[in-house]
């Protein structure tokens, strides 16, 4: 039986995540609870190994973050034909997010069959990366305004981004491009790390519909969605409207 956490501190579960990056932002809004296959530690998160898909964890949490592997549904894997290689698991992480937590963020890149996601960009956070990043959410949140992008030629900042399908630049300058302060691992900051402003906006939200006592929404849009009603885009999405 899961048990509900009495601790008044929010209680954030963090998955698909051996390295968990995020954790940074994600404890700042509550404690948070990292579950991977081959999780390393760090200082801002209790680390179970385990399957995400089935997280040996014995409590309900307030949030889950989930990060299910991308590479089936990136533009890269497309150019090798080796799609089928790599396995699709979004839809368990919905099930254990849904199971597990009150509310929850599932992050993949843009292509990924996500329902109702909002797509955020570093431009939008006038960021000198671009970055774009989709995002499953089961409470109401919006797309910001873009802001100018701001590219500086020189200094650690200059060099961030891609160069065909390698990810360049200095650990330093990427640290400082999505705005985290902590020594990570340079492939994993590069490659993996959600952009720390994306978190931010979406974790407020989050909060916004806690305290507003705002329940999931997500199992009655995907019924909508799914019996030959209204499309996802005639309707307004808890992800931010028709993205």
């Amino acid at each position: 039986m899961i048990e509900k956490s009495t601790d008044a501190k929010r209680t954030i579960l963090h998955l698909f995540a051996d390295v968990g990056i995020e954790d940074e932002v994600l404890a700042t809004f509550g404690e948070v609870t990292r579950v991977g296959i081959e999780p390393e530690p760090n200082p801002f998160s209790t680390v179970v190994q385990g399957d995400a898909r089935n997280p040996p964890v014995s409590r309900k949490f307030d949030l889950a973050v989930a990060h299910p592997p991308c590479q089936r549904f990136s533009r890269a894997t497309a150019g090798t034909g080796a799609r089928e290689d790599h396995p699709d698991y979004i839809d368990e992480a919905r099930e254990v997010c849904r199971r597990l937590a009150d509310h929850y963020v599932i992050e993949n890149v843009e292509q990924a069959p996500l329902r109702d996601p909002v797509k955020l960009t570093g431009g939008m956070f006038g960021m000198g990366i671009h970055y774009p990043r989709a995002f499953e959410t089961s409470f109401q949140t919006s797309r910001p305004e873009t802001a100018p992008r701001w590219s500086p030629e020189t200094g650690p900042l200059a060099e961030q981004g891609k160069e065909g399908q390698a990810w360049v630049g200095t650990n330093d300058g990427w640290r400082l491009a999505k705005g985290y302060a902590h020594d990570w691992p340079a492939r994993d900051l590069k490659r993996h790390a959600v952009p720390a402003p994306y978190l931010r906006r979406l974790l407020y939200h989050w909060m916004a519909a806690r305290e507003d006592g705002t329940s999931s929404q997500q199992i009655g849009l995907t019924e909508v969605a799914t019996d030959g009603g209204q499309s996802s885009t005639d309707i307004e999405q808890p992800g931010g409207g028709q993205a």
